[in-house]
């Protein structure tokens, strides 16, 4: 059972949002009721739907919030100055950290993409975000194809990762775009 203990602060639309970004995220968003959503949060159903029209409104603004995380993290993750090479290993042994220190458990534009492939609004903030990795990889390989690459690499690693419990396959295929970013 879910811990439904609220957060002690902010709007109820910011504790909704945090509700969301933690059961999403480790309980799946199909199987996240709005009951649990408002509990955790710590507000009625009413004060729910008065903040989002729909679950599925409030899962984009989940994704949306995702991926202004992801954007930052990409973007305090990159050194200047730094060559393509070691730019893109960073992303690679960031989330090689993450999933050894336990804060990682799945993409969640992957896990969005899987379990609501039907909410049209949702699925365009997950090729939004899939967008803006590739864009980031351009910025870094100045090559389109070689970042879209990359990124299905990048993918593969997060799945056999999850699929394995350990960080090994992002290590693996970071080496594996290294060698890429070599040829």
């Amino acid at each position: 059972m879910p811990d439904t203990t609220p957060p002690a602060r902010g709007t109820a639309r910011t504790r909704l949002l945090a509700a969301a970004a933690e059961l999403f995220y480790d309980e799946g968003i199909n199987t996240t009721g709005v009951e649990a959503l408002a509990a955790k949060a710590g507000v009625t159903k009413a004060t729910l739907y008065n903040n989002f029209r729909s679950k599925d409104e409030l899962v984009v603004a989940y994704l949306r919030a995702k991926l202004e995380a992801t954007r930052a993290s990409l973007a305090a993750h990159d050194p200047s100055g730094a060559t393509p090479a070691k730019r893109v290993a960073i992303i690679f042994d960031t989330l090689a950290t993450d999933i050894e220190a336990g804060r990682f458990d799945g993409c969640p534009f992957a896990k969005a993409a899987v379990e609501v492939p039907g909410n049209r609004a949702a699925m365009a903030v997950v090729r939004e975000h899939h967008d803006a990795v590739v864009a980031h990889l351009t910025d870094i390989t100045a090559d389109a194809d070689v970042a879209e690459t990359i990124a299905m690499i990048y993918d593969g690693a997060i799945i056999a990762a999850k699929a394995t419990g350990t960080a090994d396959p992002v290590v693996h295929a970071g080496h594996a775009a290294a060698r890429l970013l070599a040829a």
